[in-house]
């Protein structure tokens, strides 16, 4: 008998009857299997679905994808986050588009060196996508296989990223890989919560050794972690009858190749006086992943914008409906909706 076969059966049947089966990615293609992947990275299903809907109907094949322009791409995803995971996107579908024909390979080892697909998104892919076996990490994936083994390492630990891996490995079932391991993710999300968990819910609760134990609220153990740097940012907001000026980010560090208000430094003293100030907008706190930012915003008017000398490769001037067409950050558009 499979070393598990009782663990992943359990999981497979609950799955079919209590699990996830509505999302708009399930049972299409492996394109959109991709899409969705990279989006749900670091990122709640019930804030990606709208984007995922955006997104396909921007870009329906990875054709489309791979023949549009990078802007485009970034002005799909504004206010996702984590704009690199849209630039590997858009890389990788050129790499598909000209080396595999336009369709993904369901090959683990062709995956993984595809910018943005690592280790649990190949395997994702595999199981999702090509019902094959994949194992998947994630974070509802890792902290299911945290409690039934009772690990009580911490688990952003590399030795014990390699034993639930190698667990992982062991407890896959022989068929229906895509049921069992969208199974698993949902036994994460919606059972094996990480504060609570609905643990009489469980199907595996007679195999999992943090029930018996009584230490689900305890696993996974997670090591503390450094306090966020702190970043003051100061921008500039310029209208000039319905239209506002933006300016393109650098290729590095926060918000790559996005379009920002400028920084107060930008201006001299000289471009300060063409401008009337108008107020001083609520400070805006955004948290990334390692920063916590504290934006505040001037908003001053310029009556006639071609007064003001700019960079034309670097600025343009918009309004909030083309605004809307580009790669913003979430500040900047709250910004823009909010006093535009």
């Amino acid at each position: 008998m499979h070393k598990m076969s009782f663990f992943s059966k359990k999981i497979i049947n609950w799955q079919k009857i209590n699990g996830r089966n509505n999302l708009p990615w399930q049972a299409k293609s492996p394109y959109h299997v991709w899409i969705s992947e990279i989006m749900l990275q670091q990122t709640q299903v019930k804030t990606v679905v709208p984007y995922f809907h955006k997104f396909i109907n921007s870009f329906p094949s990875i054709k489309s994808l791979a023949e549009s322009n990078l802007d485009n791409v970034l002005a799909s995803w504004s206010g996702l986050g984590y704009y690199t995971r849209a630039k590997n996107i858009h890389l990788t579908s050129k790499i598909i588009h000209e080396k595999y024909n336009g369709s993904i390979p369901n090959n683990y080892d062709q995956l993984i060196e595809l910018p943005g697909i690592g280790e649990s998104t190949a395997g994702a892919l595999l199981s999702l996508a090509f019902d094959e076996p994949g194992i998947i990490l994630d974070g509802n994936v890792k902290r299911v296989l945290s409690r039934v083994l009772a690990n009580q390492s911490p688990i952003n630990h590399s030795k014990t990223q390699n034993e639930l891996k190698k667990f992982a490995k062991e407890i896959l079932p022989k068929k229906n890989f895509r049921i069992y391991s969208q199974g698993m993710m949902d036994l994460g999300s919606l059972i094996c919560t990480s504060l609570n968990p609905s643990c009489e819910s469980c199907p595996i609760k007679n195999k999992c050794k943090s029930f018996e134990l009584n230490l689900q609220n305890s696993i996974p153990v997670k090591t503390s972690k450094n306090p966020k740097k702190e970043r003051n940012i100061k921008w500039v907001l310029i209208s000039s009858k319905d239209k506002v000026l933006l300016k393109r980010n650098k290729s590095k560090g926060v918000w790559q190749n996005l379009w920002l208000f400028p920084e107060e430094n930008y201006f001299d003293d000289k471009k300060f006086n063409l401008l009337e100030e108008k107020e001083s907008l609520p400070l805006v706190t955004h948290n990334l992943s390692h920063q916590k930012l504290s934006i505040s915003t001037k908003k001053y008017f310029l009556k006639n914008k071609d007064r003001l000398p700019i960079d034309r490769r670097g600025f343009v001037w918009v309004n909030k409906k083309e605004s809307v067409k580009m790669g913003i950050p979430k500040p900047v558009k709250l910004i823009l909706e909010n006093h535009l």
